[in-house]
Order: C-alpha cells, then structure tokens, then sequence
C-alpha cells in the first residue's frame, strides 16, 4: 500500500503562484539592468575606438606603436670650479697608449675604470661597441684611467693593461679580459691569466710584458691613479667624463651616444662663436 501525499490547498496554490511571479519580475529587472550595463560599456568601447583611429588618422602613424621617449643629455656643469677640473682631467696626449681617436675630436670621454667591476664589464661589452662609429668619424676620442679598487686583483690588472699599452694592445687587451669576465661578478686574476690574456690580444714581447706589469713604476703609477680619482671625488667605477659634463655609473648605449653628441654639438657651437669673435687682421 503506498501513501499519496496530500492534495494541495487552495492558499498553499495561490501563495506559490505569488513566489513565481515575483522571481519572474526579478528575473525582467536583472536583465534590463544588465542590458543597460552591456550598452553602456560597447558605446564607451567605440567612443575610444572612434577616438583612436581619428587620432592616428591626424598623425599618421599606428595608434597601438608606443612612443619611446629620446634620451636626456646629462646636464652642463655650471660650476666654474668643476668645469676647470674636468678640462685637467681631458690630457689629449698623442702618446697616451690608454686612448683612442683623434686628439682634436670634439669631445673626449674619460673613463674611470675597473678589470674587477661588473659594470665596467657591461658597459665595454655593450656600450663601448655602439660608440665605435663615433670613434672612427672623428667625433669622439676616449681616454682610459685607472681606478683599481675592487678585489686585492684589481691593481695587477691595472699594471697589465700598462703593460700592454706600452707595445700598443691595451684596447685589444682591454677588449680580451672584459670579454671573459662574469658580467655579474668580481674576477680574480693572476700572472698567467693576465699573460694569457696579453697572448690573445697579440702582445708580441710576452717577456717585456711580464716586466712591465711587475715593474715598480708601473705598481706606482696605477696606485697614483687610483689615489687621484679619489682625491677629486672619484670614488666608483664606472664614471665617465663626457665633454663638459660627467655620468657616475652605467648608463646604456642610447643615453651616452645621447650626451656625446649634444657635447658635440656645443663644442661645435662655441667653436663658432670663437672664430667670430676673433678680431679681424686690419691693413
């Protein structure tokens, strides 16, 4: 025998059909609010669109590229003071053997370097490259000082490169140990390793090159080096004199081509007003 549920009353029948009716008119409302959301988002959407393609369309240019903003030139220096130190730090000497370029190249970077800086290493790795072309026109000239300080290695670096220089493959030697040194770290060197180096930078007396690079003169003048960059406030490597201005730290390869040309432009410039300023020879 089964048992039948009860038959529903006549207020339970109509107290359900209120619950549905209710839900229904809910259901009506939510969708209207949601329509009304959906229409005001699509209309916001091609507001922008509408607006982004005009905007392209009076440029000429595709609205979706984003604008890369040019380098800031470093800044002039105004101090008199300063402005007459970084001129006695440009020697331009046509025997230094520790620079390259022209000697009346409008603009000379000085740089303050490291074997055992890892940013030292970065910037010959990937600025000094892109500057070549500067180099080979004529319009820059670089000049490399000594600041060995990092690691106890860093000055038997230093005395290497000297050595190198005096047989004329500093850069090439330069170029050698910054290509093996960890960018993200503090290299040690030795005798044999600074050879090896030499070696593959074509220094052709590896015995005069052992001799130099141990030589009292040479110990002395990289720790001289050392103790003037910091007697004039030069306490970090890599640190670049640029012209008339200076740049503490690495900076990339679009900045520094930045600075050297704005320098270049103003030496060209002051160069001008110079020549017409000079008097006129008179009969």
């Amino acid at each position: 025998m089964s048992v039948q549920p009860p038959s529903p009353t006549p207020v339970q029948s109509k107290s359900n059909r209120a619950v549905v009716v209710i839900l229904v008119v809910i259901a009506i409302v939510l969708a209207v609010i949601a329509a009304l959301l959906l229409q005001n988002v699509t209309s916001k959407h091609h507001r922008g669109a509408a607006t982004a393609s005009a905007s392209s369309g009076s440029t000429g240019t595709d609205s979706s590229a984003t604008a890369v903003p040019e380098p800031t030139p470093a800044p002039p220096v105004p101090d008199a003071q300063t402005l007459e130190l970084i001129h006695s730090e440009t020697h331009r000497d046509p025997a230094d053997g520790q620079a390259k370029g022209k000697v009346d190249a409008p603009v000379v970077m000085v740089v303050y370097s490291d074997f055992a800086c890892p940013y030292c290493t970065q910037f010959a790795r990937n600025v000094e490259p892109e500057l070549t072309d500067l180099v080979d026109r004529g319009t820059l000239r670089i000049e490399w000082r000594d600041l060995a300080q990092i690691s106890p290695t860093s000055p038997l670096a230093a005395q290497a490169g000297r050595a190198a220089a005096k047989q004329g493959r500093f850069w090439e030697f330069h170029d050698a140990v910054y290509a093996a040194a960890d960018p993200q770290g503090h290299p040690e060197y030795t005798e044999d390793s600074l050879v090896a180096f030499a070696q593959k930078a074509g220094v052709a007396d590896i015995e005069q090159f052992r001799t130099d690079m141990n030589a009292t003169e040479t110990v002395n003048a990289v720790t001289e080096a050392k103790n003037h960059a910091h007697s004039i406030g030069i306490t970090g490597t890599p640190f670049m004199i640029v012209g008339e201005t200076f740049i503490g730290g690495y900076q990339d390869a679009d900045y520094m081509k930045a600075v050297i040309n704005s320098q270049a432009a103003k030496a060209k410039t002051s160069k001008t007003s110079k020549t017409s300023a000079a008097p006129t020879a008179t009969r």
